[in-house]
């Protein structure tokens, strides 16, 4: 049996939020989306959504755009 943070879910809604706010257009500006997810800042966010996702979440939004 693995352990979890107990901050897992949290993390996994969050970033899953991140993504789909990206995917809607409706993350023009991640420093307020970081804001309003609970992220300390935009870098964190960054970091954490690359951990898990593989690339950075501008990354993502242009390949969502093309």
């Amino acid at each position: 049996m693995s352990a979890r943070r107990p901050n897992g879910p949290l993390r996994r809604f969050r970033l899953q939020e991140v993504a789909l706010r990206i995917e809607r257009g409706e993350a023009p500006n991640l420093a307020r989306l970081a804001a309003d997810l609970g992220y300390v800042d935009q870098a964190h966010l960054a970091r954490d959504f690359k951990a898990a996702v593989g690339k950075s979440p501008s990354a993502f939004a242009a390949g969502v755009e093309g």
